[in-house]
């Protein structure tokens, strides 16, 4: 294993306390830049300067370095009320959580939250506008960072506790952190999953239960919802064909669905008007799969 790690373009201006290195044609690392300084903005601007490492040394330090920036851009973003740029502040730092190899960044995700609600709760009309703007990234990024949209609609129409919504947060967006340890191909295919790979796919709430877990201290709330999220009342649901769900669990497993039937098409099927989604769903109610009650809150949420 090489003692350095390449940074991407995207996160170097984000760097300040942690030295960089380039690789000369003899295949050398050689200091580019110090601790203490950042890359010159003509450089950064242009590009004008070659692929950065850092030391493997200096890796946990340049995580924390990392999401603490990352935060800090989210934050200005958020400020200044520029929404698009809120969406891709928020996926960078989704994308960061949900890397894979890099679990410890979870644990920058509470920050994330308390920014992200205390925008909400002043303009949350305006946020809810997060699940409707375009974005180029991955498939299971796209999806979370959605779902966290939806559940922070839900949260503020209904009026639900500061904890309450801290926390539905928090489970929107690392329900899915068990995917990030499948396959990406199997993630992001869009024909319909052979056997074989459903049995794989439907591994991740019990990756992601375990992720939580072993890298975090949060509310046993949280890896609740992300081992739940595709159980349903009737016992039809995986990965372990429960019946007695928790509150959180039937609402992001609810607004799972629906996301995933509204936002992304597949090869077998288009993606549906938010209509079209709801009355599938509502055949599901009638089958037991969720909480009638829980259908009509959510309804209501998005036809405010």
């Amino acid at each position: 294993m090489t003692d350095y790690i390449l940074i991407k373009k995207s996160q170097i201006p984000l760097f300040k306390n942690i030295p960089f290195f380039y690789k000369t044609a003899n295949k050398e690392y050689r200091l580019y830049k110090k601790k203490g300084d950042y890359l010159d903005d003509s450089r950064l601007s242009s590009g004008n300067h070659p692929s950065m490492y850092i030391h493997y040394a200096d890796k946990e330090k340049a995580r924390i370095e990392l999401t603490k920036a990352l935060n800090k851009d989210f934050a200005k973003k958020v400020s200044e009320g520029r929404l698009r740029e809120i969406r891709q502040a928020l996926t960078n730092i989704v994308n960061e959580a949900l890397t894979p190899g890099q679990e410890k960044n979870i644990n920058s995700l509470p920050e994330t939250v308390e920014i992200l609600i205390g925008r909400y709760s002043k303009d949350h009309a305006a946020m809810a506008l997060l699940t409707q703007l375009g974005s180029n990234s991955s498939v299971l990024i796209e999806h979370t960072v959605n779902v966290t949209a939806l559940v922070l609609q839900f949260c503020f129409f209904h009026r639900l506790s500061e904890t309450d919504t801290q926390q539905l947060s928090m489970a929107a967006l690392v329900h899915d952190i068990g995917c990030a340890k499948i396959e990406k191909e199997l993630i992001e295919t869009p024909k319909r999953l052979t056997d074989k790979q459903f049995e794989t796919y439907t591994t991740h709430p019990e990756l992601g239960h375990a992720t939580i877990i072993e890298n975090t201290n949060f509310d046993m709330a949280i890896p609740t919802v992300v081992m739940e999220h595709h159980e349903r009342l009737d016992g039809s649901g995986y990965p372990k064909g429960l019946n007695r769900i928790s509150a959180y669990g039937q609402l992001i497993g609810l607004i799972d669905s629906y996301e995933s039937l509204t936002y992304r098409s597949k090869l077998f099927r288009k993606k549906k008007k938010p209509y079209e989604s709801l009355s599938i769903i509502k055949d599901e109610i009638y089958e037991k799969k969720f909480a009638k009650g829980l259908f009509k809150k959510f309804t209501a949420c998005l036809t405010k």
